[in-house]
């Protein structure tokens, strides 16, 4: 039985997107929206960053204080 790697797998489907993303008429755009200063989310919005600059995809990160209103997210 085979252990999967998660590293060795998330590697492989970066570059298979890297070649993939050439071919795309439009660029794709990754749109993340956080709410509220958490640690863990900004790591994790700094990873996907990085990998939609390895990729060649676009990156918008829509970044609110924890008191906004759903209405401004929505607009």
């Amino acid at each position: 039985m085979e252990i999967l790697n998660g590293k060795d797998l998330s590697a492989l489907i970066k570059d298979d997107l890297k070649c993939k993303s050439e071919q795309f008429v439009q660029t794709p755009i990754l749109a993340v929206i956080t709410i509220g200063d958490d640690a863990a989310s900004a790591v994790y919005v700094r990873n996907k960053k990085k990998a939609c600059e390895y990729v060649g995809f676009s990156f918008m990160h829509f970044d609110y204080l924890s008191e906004v209103k759903e209405s401004v997210v929505i607009k």
